[in-house]
């Protein structure tokens, strides 16, 4: 298996402007990848982003982290990721999922597993100009000469995780790290038994961080992420009747309450967050601590650790990329 290799996840709470230069700084330090949030109601436009990126830019591949088939038309994401790869030739990535905070702030509701299998079908063959039936009209990327789009699925249920491994070219998992070995063994030899070859299929761990020397900053500064990354998590294992703790449990009831897609892991969460989801969903604490953290990570199997940061973006970008890359 080839060396881990190193991607930064933006999702843009800044100005625009601020986001381009971050993912420049990605390049300059030597990540392999970026992949901007999709999100249009809370952060910035992905298409614009993606596209300014593109043109400042020369080498790191561009994904969206992640986006979803409801909110714009299957024709538009076409289009819209057709014309990137016009822009950066074989850096274009896609990571699509079944949706969250997008479709959720604009009074829409996640598709099925089964929806995004047939969305993305229709996508690869919206990418090599095929005719495709959408909404009871056939429609086809008039301008489409067989673009090449790796698509990763952002995926934790099993049925998604299975889905992924039998068509999609890579799958992202943001789970507990204290699982990750295993998930990755049994989607390595999900994708052999359907017949494919696992070392063509990339998994990536979305990898929330923070460093700090003072290690209880670093700490709160990731619980508005494990908010949602918890919630998801034991909300799946309550619904299917699997033991929960207590402390979980009523972590759960509160964000069943309070969590605000409008501040989608934001800090207006971070209360509601056992401390110990912080140690199951992200890398957070002193410099050590989070190397440490991240050598667990690379012996998971993974072949790629996309860091999500928390706190100040561009330190922990340069601080990852000098320890773990050189």
């Amino acid at each position: 298996m080839a060396d881990v290799v190193f991607h930064t996840v933006l999702f843009s709470t800044e100005p625009a402007r601020e986001t381009v230069r971050l993912a420049k700084l990605t390049e300059e330090l030597g990540y392999d990848g970026l992949w901007v949030g999709d999100s249009h109601i809370i952060w910035r436009e992905l298409y614009a982003l993606m596209g300014a990126i593109a043109s400042q830019t020369k080498r790191v591949s561009i994904g969206s982290g992640v986006t979803h088939p409801e909110v714009r038309h299957l024709t538009v994401t076409a289009s819209g990721f057709a014309t990137l790869c016009e822009m950066a030739p074989g850096r274009v990535r896609m990571g699509i999922g079944i949706g969250a905070s997008g479709p959720a702030n604009v009074g829409l509701k996640p598709v099925s597993t089964g929806e995004l299998e047939r969305a993305i079908h229709s996508l690869r063959k919206l990418f090599k100009g095929e005719a495709v039936e959408l909404d009871g009209k056939e429609m086809r990327l008039m301008f489409a000469s067989n673009y090449e789009v790796p698509i990763s699925v952002a995926a934790a249920a099993s049925s998604s995780v299975g889905m992924a491994t039998r068509i999609a070219d890579g799958l992202i998992g943001g789970g507990r790290k204290d699982e990750l070995a295993g998930w990755v063994e049994r989607a390595r030899k999900a994708v052999t038994q359907a017949g494919r070859d696992a070392r063509s299929f990339q998994i990536t761990s979305w990898t929330v961080c923070s460093i700090s020397k003072d290690g209880k900053a670093a700490i709160e500064a990731v619980k508005a992420h494990a908010a949602r990354s918890g919630h998801t998590t034991f909300s799946r294992m309550i619904r299917q009747g699997k033991t929960v703790n207590e402390e979980d449990r009523k972590a759960v009831e509160r964000l069943d309450k309070e969590y605000d897609f409008r501040h989608h892991m934001g800090p207006e969460h971070s209360h509601l967050v056992p401390d110990r989801w912080v140690d199951l969903f992200a890398v957070a604490g002193t410099p050590d601590q989070v190397w440490a953290k991240i050598d667990q990570i690379k012996k998971s199997g993974v072949d790629v650790i996309a860091i999500v940061p928390y706190g100040d973006k561009e330190a922990i970008i340069r601080q990852v990329a000098g320890k773990m890359i050189g």
